[in-house]
């Protein structure tokens, strides 16, 4: 009697669910680097951008989140009456430090 053999595919398999690796896994991984690739690269925002993706009016945002030493230091403008832009990633981070770590829930 001939011993019957796993395939390679079953074999590698068993290996990845042992391994806690599960085709949900895979899927919701491979969902995640295609949203990144697919959203555009911001580089800088303004305040008008930080109005539509933060739910508050300009001066909530002045007063209470962009006079932070922490979303300033990431704050440019080219002279004294120019448009303000922050850095995007560092900026939203910061701002989401603010809200998550100091606000009450």
């Amino acid at each position: 009697m001939i011993p019957q053999t796993a395939n390679e595919s079953s074999v590698i398999k068993t290996l990845f669910e042992m391994s806690g690796i599960t085709k949900e896994k895979i899927e919701q991984h491979l969902e995640e680097i295609v949203k990144e690739t697919a959203r555009p690269k911001l580089l800088f925002i303004d305040l008008e951008q930080l109005k539509e993706i933060i739910p508050f009016e300009r001066d909530f945002l002045e007063k209470q989140i962009l006079c932070d030493p922490r979303v300033r230091r990431f704050q440019r403008k080219r002279g004294a009456h120019s448009k303000r832009i922050w850095l995007y990633e560092p900026t939203i981070q910061a701002i989401q430090e603010i809200i998550m770590n100091e606000w009450d829930f």
